[in-house]
């Protein structure tokens, strides 16, 4: 990130040093350093200049257990620090840049400081920070969303506050005063004011539109869509997901969206014995929506469920633990362990399929990506009763393996909260990291299996695959896998996605019908 500062002539940018990423400011004139951090047990990211000239950084460190936002002064160094995380026990959950003001004076984040993301501004001068908004629904759109300023006194933000799995677009001022921009119908995320503050553009997706872009004169309600949904073009309509609930472990109620083919005019309205399927998201910290989802990658997924659903497969998408929009303590569930309690949460979302009237309780299976393909390969070992097929994208298979690729190619080890999250490093917790790996449970595997991985994966390392194909050659258990060279952690090219999904199609019919 480059960030130039008021004078014109200072430029604060991000490297590497240290074995972790460092921020330093240049004289773009002269060419010298004339400041930078120094921080070993720090990564130091998001550079932006405040009013009073000083540079803000973002920073978190000790193994992911601290995060700081700090004002420094480049001529002489000194700090302030404008708000610190600490949570040893979870790690830092807090996500996304603070925003500065149109003035330089203030700083907005969303914090879970209450136990739900609400929006927060910080004086910078004073560093006093005041909450703006509060309740139990979270102001934040995805994972890194940060609100937006609207003006130098009120800012806008997308929230959950009128339905868990939508998004209205709201204002705040700084009195803590609140309006709605947008109705939360679909999800809106994204909002971002125009230079003047009298538009506002964003992206939205609903149960009938995939997601577009929109823009909103904030003196009317009626928004003009700028770029327009396919959805419209299709044969049939999409089919209206149902939020429904169900009970897991330690008495967690998870929410999912069903998508009934018998709503279709493609299936008999009294069809049984039909197939299921579960759609498990990555993260963890995502969340399915009441809908099309609006990222590339969920929104992709939606689409095939929606085509899976008109051929008479009943599609469920499971929000489990660890996700975002339902509070902190939903988000800090994963503490301590992970490829357990959420996993349950999974099963859970196969065991309601198989009680509904509609469904061969004989016929279900998942399939998932990255977080959502580590599901698949955990539960086959850990649950493998739980499904009939399983399909991994991009998952992981030995965590011990990717935290060493991932503190070496994707973050630096100070940012890493991994060991915190498990309970300690790998040789303090060592039960912990292995019944996490689904290469300790591989012995287990009684279910098809059907595996995909692109070898430029930059989020998953794809000798995560290797492992699995190496461990499941020995056992002779059911595999079927492809490797693409040159793909991303989300497939790029039209024709990857085409031969996949085909594929799975393809394995969910002779295995499930």
């Amino acid at each position: 990130m480059l960030s130039w500062g008021p004078d014109d002539r200072r430029l604060a940018y991000r490297f590497v040093d240290f074995e972790t990423t460092q921020v330093g400011v240049i004289d773009a004139e002269t060419g010298e350093m004339v400041w930078r951090s120094r921080h070993r047990s720090y990564a130091t990211g998001d550079p932006q200049w405040l009013g009073d000239g000083r540079l803000l950084v973002d920073r978190s460190g000790e193994r992911g257990t601290v995060r700081e936002v700090v004002a420094v002064s480049v001529a002489d160094g000194t700090e302030r620090v404008l708000y610190r995380e600490t949570d040893r026990e979870h790690g830092t959950y807090s996500r996304g840049a603070p925003v500065v003001s149109p003035d330089g004076e203030r700083i907005a984040l969303a914090l879970p400081e209450d136990g739900w993301e609400h929006v927060h501004v910080i004086a910078v001068d004073s560093g006093d920070r005041r909450q703006l908004t509060a309740g139990d629904f979270e102001d934040k759109g995805l994972a890194d969303s940060q609100p937006r300023w609207l003006s130098t006194s009120e800012l806008v933000f997308a929230s959950n506050r009128a339905d868990p799995g939508r998004r209205g677009i709201y204002a705040v001022d700084l009195q803590g005063s609140t309006r709605s921009l947008v109705a939360p119908t679909g999800t809106a995320v994204h909002p971002r004011p125009s230079p003047d503050g009298s538009r506002l553009a964003y992206v939205y997706a609903d149960p009938t539109v995939g997601p577009e872009l929109r823009l909103s004169a904030l003196d009317r309600e009626e928004p003009r869509r700028i770029t327009h949904s396919t959805v419209a073009d299709w044969p049939t309509d999409p089919i209206e997901p149902e939020r429904v609930r169900f009970d897991s472990v330690d008495g967690l109620e998870i929410e999912g969206y069903l998508l009934d083919p018998r709503a279709s005019d493609a299936v008999d309205s009294d069809a049984a014995d039909l197939p299921a399927v579960v759609w498990v998201h990555g993260g963890p910290m995502r969340q399915m929506r009441d809908g099309w989802h609006p990222s590339r990658s969920y929104g992709l997924a939606y689409t095939f469920q929606q085509y899976l659903a008109e051929r008479g497969y009943v599609c469920l998408s499971v929000n489990y633990r660890g996700g975002i929009g339902y509070g902190a303590a939903f988000r800090r569930a994963l503490a301590g362990t992970r490829g357990d309690r959420e996993m349950a949460d999974i099963v859970a979302g196969a065991e309601y399929l198989r009680e509904l009237d509609a469904v061969d309780a004989d016929a279900v299976g998942m399939w998932g990506l990255s977080y959502g393909g580590y599901a698949a390969l955990q539960l086959l070992g850990t649950h493998p009763e739980a499904f009939d097929v399983a399909i991994n994208l991009a998952g992981l298979a030995d965590l011990e393996l990717y935290r060493d690729w991932a503190e070496e190619n994707k973050y630096p080890a100070a940012a890493s909260s991994m060991a915190v999250r498990l309970g300690g490093e790998p040789w303090e917790a060592t039960e912990a990291w292995e019944q996490a790996s689904p290469v300790t449970h591989v012995e287990n595997y009684d279910t098809p299996l059907y595996s995909f991985h692109g070898t430029a994966d930059r989020y998953v390392n794809f000798e995560q695959l290797d492992c699995v194909v190496d461990a499941l050659l020995e056992t002779g258990a059911d595999h079927e896998w492809e490797y693409y060279p040159d793909e991303t952690h989300v497939f790029s090219n039209r024709a990857t996605w085409e031969r996949v999904l085909a594929t799975i199609e393809a394995a969910f019919d002779e295995h499930l019908r």
